[in-house]
């Protein structure tokens, strides 16, 4: 039977290694939890096979099923979570939207309209064109997401919602470069005393939609869900290069949604 477990084990882990370096879930990580949930599937297998005389082939089966089911359990959990966030209380501070690995920190010119970047390949933000951000320096904070993120969207300052502005798209993967922009994207400006931040949601090939929860001329607080996108992702934050700005991340850090601090503007400058 031993023989058997084995197989089922290895059948397992051939079946997630490939889903795991195309989600990007780290085939390291990946690869020692199906391990362990295949010795806990040959656990259960064996006390079965000694009550009911399964055959070789079925033990194989049975583990690499039980195994299975636990990393789609286990992914579901991970996938569809929501949970409560401490907003800070400090006031103007402009927290992370989204949570995952800060890609890139990048300063953009007036009179060049920001951009979002994707290995290496950009997109203009035409969206932004009648916005201050079109005519003012800024700042454009990528944040790279995974599966297991959690994948709802926060905002990070309070204000009103001044546009809202959703394009369908392709779903091509984002390890294309060719593709990476034909992808959906869902860009929403928030304003609050004269202060404008852009968040800009870009879905990834698995995802059909990006679900926003908010509407144009709608009035938000801090760290409130303004909407979700699934599977892994890209969100980047747009704001104003003043000089009382101060960015507080950098590349390679991980951030919370409306948890992480990533950049503040004092709060007397802010309303002035």
């Amino acid at each position: 039977m031993l023989t058997y477990l084995l197989i089922g084990v290895l059948l397992a882990w051939a079946t997630v290694l490939p889903l795991a370096w195309k989600w990007e879930l780290g085939l390291a990580r990946a690869s020692l939890f199906t391990l362990s949930a295949g010795a806990l599937a040959c656990l259960a297998v064996v006390g079965l096979g000694s009550l009911l005389g399964l055959s070789g082939i079925v033990v194989a089966v049975l583990v690499w099923a039980l195994t299975m089911t636990c990393a789609v359990a286990v992914l579901a959990y991970r996938f569809y979570r929501d949970p409560e966030r401490t907003v800070p209380m400090s006031e103007g501070l402009i927290t992370s939207p989204a949570d995952g690995e800060v890609v890139y920190v990048r300063h953009v010119r007036a009179g060049v309209l920001p951009a979002v970047s994707k290995r290496g390949h950009q997109r203009t933000l035409e969206e932004l064109t009648r916005t201050p951000l079109r005519h003012q320096d800024a700042v454009v904070l990528g944040i790279g997401m995974t599966f297991l993120d959690v994948h709802v969207n926060r905002a990070p300052i309070a204000g009103t919602i001044t546009l809202r502005r959703h394009f369908a798209g392709s779903f091509g993967s984002l390890k294309n470069p060719d593709t990476a922009f034909q992808n959906e994207r869902l860009t929403t400006v928030i304003e609050r005393d004269g202060l404008q931040v852009a968040v800009v949601q870009i879905a990834s090939r698995l995802v059909r939609q990006i679900v926003s929860f908010v509407e144009e001329g709608q009035q938000v607080t801090l760290g409130q869900r303004i909407g979700v996108i699934r599977f892994g992702s890209q969100v980047d934050v747009v704001v104003p290069a003043r000089p009382d700005l101060e960015v507080r991340v950098r590349p390679g850090m991980r951030v919370r949604a409306g948890e992480s601090a990533i950049a503040v503007i004092p709060a007397s400058r802010a309303r002035a």
